[in-house]
C-alpha cells in the first residue's frame, strides 16, 4: 500500500511539472509575437524557473531514464558510470556550441526565428506522435539479437538524440537569439547545465530508480509526456502561423 501511495505521489508531482512546462513553453511562443523592437520586454516574460521547466520536459532526465536502462541491462556499474559521464559530457558540449553558433548561423543563413519556431514545431509533433503510436503498436515477432554495449553507444543513441533533441535544440537558439542581455544569456547556460546534472545523476541511479517507481508508473508518465509533446508541437506550429500572418488568432 505504501509503494502504490508513493507510486501516486511521484505521478502527481513529475505531472503538475509536465503540465508546467506546458504553460511556460506557450508563454514562450507568446513572446516571439512582438515585434523587433518590443522583443527586448519580451524576454522577461519568460523567466529562468519557466525556462528551466521545459529545458527539463525538452532536454531532461525524464525521458532518459528508460533507454539507459535498456541501454546498459547487462552491464556493471563501472561501465554505467562511464556511459553516464560520457554523454553528459558530449550533450553538455554539443547544447553549448548550439547556443553560441546558432545565432551566428541564423544570421549568416537568413533565417527567421520564425521558421526555426516552425520546424521545431513539426519536428516536436512528429515524434512526439510516434512515440504515442508506438505505445498501442504490437510488438515485432523478428527482432535481432542486441549488440554487445559499447561506449560507442555515448554518441549515436544517447546523446543524440535521446538527449539532445532537435526541438529542444531549436528553443536553446530561440531563446539565446532572442535576447543580448549577459546576464539572462548566464541565467539560460546555467539552467542548461542544472538540467544536464540532473540527466547525470538520473543515469547513475537509472536501475535503482527504475526498481522504486516500477514499469507501470514509467508506461503512465510516458504516455502523459507524450500527450503534452504533441500538444506542444501544435502550439509551437499555430502561434509561429499566427505570428507570420497565416493565421488570425481566435480567443
Amino acid at each position: 500500500m505504501k509503494r502504490v501511495s508513493f507510486f501516486l505521489v511521484v505521478i502527481m508531482i513529475l505531472f503538475h511539472v509536465l503540465v508546467f512546462s506546458v504553460v511556460a513553453q506557450t508563454t514562450s511562443v507568446n513572446q516571439f509575437q512582438a515585434t523587433a523592437s518590443s522583443s527586448q520586454q519580451a524576454q522577461y516574460i519568460l523567466g529562468i524557473p519557466e525556462i528551466f521547466t521545459f529545458f527539463m520536459l525538452m532536454l531532461g532526465p525524464i525521458k532518459v531514464l528508460v533507454p539507459f536502462v535498456k541501454m546498459t541491462r547487462d552491464t556493471n556499474t563501472r561501465f554505467r558510470c562511464k556511459l553516464a559521464l560520457i554523454a553528459t559530457l558530449i550533450s553538455t558540449i554539443g547544447c553549448l556550441a548550439a547556443a553560441f553558433m546558432g545565432q551566428r548561423i541564423l544570421k549568416s543563413w537568413h533565417i527567421s526565428i520564425s521558421a526555426l519556431m516552425l520546424a521545431g514545431g513539426i519536428i516536436l509533433f512528429l515524434v512526439a506522435l510516434q512515440m504515442i503510436m508506438q505505445m498501442y503498436s504490437l510488438p515485432h515477432q523478428n527482432r535481432t539479437t542486441p549488440s554487445t554495449p559499447t561506449l560507442a553507444m555515448a554518441i549515436s543513441s544517447l546523446s543524440f538524440p535521446t538527449i539532445v533533441t532537435p526541438y529542444g535544440i531549436a528553443m536553446l537558439i530561440i531563446l539565446m537569439a532572442s535576447t543580448h542581455d549577459a546576464t539572462r544569456h548566464a541565467g539560460i547556460i546555467g539552467a542548461l547545465l542544472v538540467t544536464m546534472a540532473l540527466n547525470l545523476l538520473t543515469m547513475l541511479f537509472a536501475h535503482r530508480i527504475l526498481k522504486v517507481i516500477g514499469v507501470i508508473t514509467l508506461q503512465i508518465l510516458g504516455s502523459v509526456l507524450g500527450v503534452l509533446q504533441v500538444a506542444l508541437g501544435i502550439e509551437i506550429i499555430l502561434q509561429t502561423l499566427i505570428k507570420m500572418g497565416l493565421m488570425i488568432k481566435v480567443s
